[in-house]
């Protein structure tokens, strides 16, 4: 099935410490991995670290301030 065009977003990889929106969360990217992944660094609700693995076209700007 072809796609149509100006549908989708350049798969573009975000810079190293970038901060970025991933669902709900602000995670920060951590490093590029194979495949136009990037790994990314979270703090869950208890405080914990957690490093995900996610497709460079699900992580998104921040828009307005962060605080």
């Amino acid at each position: 099935m072809k796609k149509a065009p100006g549908r989708r977003r350049p798969a573009v990889c975000p810079p190293t410490g970038a901060l970025m929106q991933y669902g709900g969360r602000t995670v920060r990217v951590v490093a590029e991995a194979s495949g136009q992944r990037a790994i990314i660094e979270s703090v869950g609700d208890d405080g914990r670290v957690f490093r995900s693995n996610v497709k460079w076209t699900n992580l998104l700007a921040l828009t307005g301030q962060l605080f």
